[in-house]
């Protein structure tokens, strides 16, 4: 598995005072279409945080079962990179400023499926409007390079993407 790290911030490993998990896929269809989503002007592949009790291919799977009602094969059980993003001065959920380590294992998957359902939404992703839909590659692309660049989450969620749908292309999944 490769690893990217990415530390615009230049924050040292002792400085870090949160660290999440997450896991997401790059979820493919048979037009060679990737689904990407969109939670509040920001966008990203779709996944979520690892609970505790889950392995991060668990998350994924079950992230997308409970948000879009779509099974997903994956096309291996070992992500193929591992991001670990480290931010300055973030901004967390409750309004706390941490310096903060997201580690996010990225899987490749596919799914027969060409529509998405929305159930067990949270609150907020109900009220930010979340979103996820079917993508041309390149389309996605250029999407994620036009990101919100005055919301620091949609800033390092577009570059982080960026780097893993670049790594994704070199892959040979045929």
């Amino acid at each position: 598995m490769k690893e990217i790290v990415i530390n615009k911030g230049r924050l040292k490993p002792e400085e870090v005072t949160h660290v999440v998990d997450k896991s997401r896929i790059v979820l493919r269809n048979d037009d060679e279409e990737i689904v990407l989503a969109r939670f509040g002007r920001v966008y990203f592949l779709p996944g979520g945080k690892i609970e505790f009790d889950e392995t991060p291919a668990d998350t994924v799977k079950r992230e997308l079962k409970e948000e879009t009602n779509i099974n997903i094969l994956l096309d291996d059980i070992e992500p193929f990179v591992l991001v670990k993003h480290y931010l300055r001065d973030y901004e967390s959920g409750d309004g706390e400023i941490v310096n903060r380590l997201v580690n996010t294992y990225y899987f490749t998957g596919f799914t027969g499926k060409d529509d998405i359902e929305y159930f067990n939404l949270t609150l907020k992703e109900k009220q930010d409007d979340l979103k996820a839909f079917f993508i041309d590659m390149e389309e996605a692309v250029e999407l994620l390079k036009e990101y919100n660049k005055e919301n620091p989450k949609a800033t390092y969620l577009a570059v982080e993407t960026l780097k893993v749908l670049e790594e994704y292309n070199n892959l040979d999944l045929k």
